[in-house]
């Protein structure tokens, strides 16, 4: 933890969705790296693990060229999350490792919280659906809701403002590069989930803690620490 969060108390918690609440990233390089070699393009590891908590259509111009335009972008955008959905309904997928029960120890201390993911809505949905925490997850920003895709802070920024809340009071989940700069940029403190990026990647990104998973908490993340304490009124 850097000696800047040792001390500062958290209203509310920002997850992003994949990789964070649920285990999907491997499924999403699945889908990406057959959906781009259907298609003449052969994407290496990096660019593969730069699709993480990108948007869709950003991926897809970096990959086939800025010149696509919104409609072809729209008609691949599809093609490719009906793949995903496929693979969503058929595949084991389970979510990581511990976050319901922090999910439920946010709401028994008051603490509120938000999802802020570059997933579709109707992504979010199915994935939700898909490991039995959709009722837990009521406030919700996608990349339908915002212009701006992550490592711009637009998601978060919009969350916290849905919980009411200053970013600056909240701490976020993030398992990618680009969701931490997100974090940071909106003025967040940042927790990295070591589930899709190697560890020496993220500790590049400088978050405030890094962590395996929901099991590996140090104290200050725990509700009702001096560290997150929430606020007032508990949590829908």
């Amino acid at each position: 933890m850097s000696p800047s969060t040792s001390n500062i108390t958290f209203d509310a918690v920002l997850f992003d969705l994949d990789g964070v609440v649920i285990d999907t990233t491997e499924l999403h390089y699945r889908v990406w790296e057959e959906f781009a070699r259907e298609r003449g393009y052969v994407p290496t590891r990096e660019e593969l693990l730069a699709t993480n908590g990108r948007r869709a259509g950003e991926t897809l111009r970096a990959w086939f060229g800025a010149e696509l335009d919104d409609e072809q972008v729209a008609a691949l955008t599809d093609d490719r999350e009906q793949a995903f959905h496929r693979l969503l309904d058929h595949e084991p997928v389970f979510a990581v490792p511990g976050v319901g029960a922090y999910l439920m120890a946010l709401k028994q201390a008051g603490v509120p919280w938000a999802l802020g993911t570059s997933a579709l809505a109707q992504n979010a949905e199915r994935a939700l659906d898909r490991v039995g925490l959709q009722h837990l997850f009521p406030v919700r920003v996608t990349s339908t809701d915002v212009v701006r895709g992550k490592p711009d802070p637009e998601v978060y920024l919009k969350a916290a403002a849905a919980l009411g809340v200053s970013p600056h009071a909240c701490v976020v989940f993030e398992d990618a590069v680009a969701g931490l700069r997100a974090a940071r940029a909106a003025g967040a403190a940042c927790v990295a989930v070591a589930t899709s990026f190697p560890r020496e990647v993220l500790v590049r990104e400088r978050p405030d803690w890094l962590v395996r998973d929901f099991r590996d908490l140090p104290q200050a993340l725990r509700p009702g620490s001096h560290g997150l304490t929430g606020l007032m009124a508990p949590h829908p």
